[in-house]
């Protein structure tokens, strides 16, 4: 097995053991895991080093929840069949791309209770 892939008996890498391994503070650590420019290059190659070296796998999920942001967006048309829709999905699809967001798409059917679910579960 490589040496980068972690053994489920071994424990979780932490923030604090990539900080230690790197010689920089916690902070730093989660400055270049958010793609700061705030840290310099050769600072934030070291952190990446580290993170290489002890197996760390970035969880974007826990990311998440820890930020309670998702960089998803969510769309309700009125009817998916008509093309304007689609070129309007098409359009907010492809801004979207360029800012690292995510869409997804819902059809209420002319229906407020659908809409109005689909609202409540995103």
């Amino acid at each position: 097995m490589p040496e980068n892939v972690r053994n489920s008996s071994r424990p979780r890498v932490t923030l604090r053991d990539i900080a230690a391994h790197a010689g920089v503070s916690r902070s730093t650590v989660s400055l270049v895991m958010q793609g700061s420019e705030l840290v310099a290059e050769s600072t934030r190659a070291r952190v990446q080093e580290a993170m290489t070296e002890l197996g760390y796998v970035y969880n974007r999920g826990a990311a998440t929840l820890r930020s309670a942001r998702t960089a998803t967006l969510g769309v309700v048309v009125h009817d998916i069949a008509n093309p304007f829709f689609g070129a309007l999905m098409a359009g907010i699809d492809e801004t979207l791309q360029d800012a690292d967001y995510v869409p997804f798409l819902a059809s209420s059917g002319d229906s407020l209770a659908r809409q109005a679910r689909f609202l409540r579960s995103v």
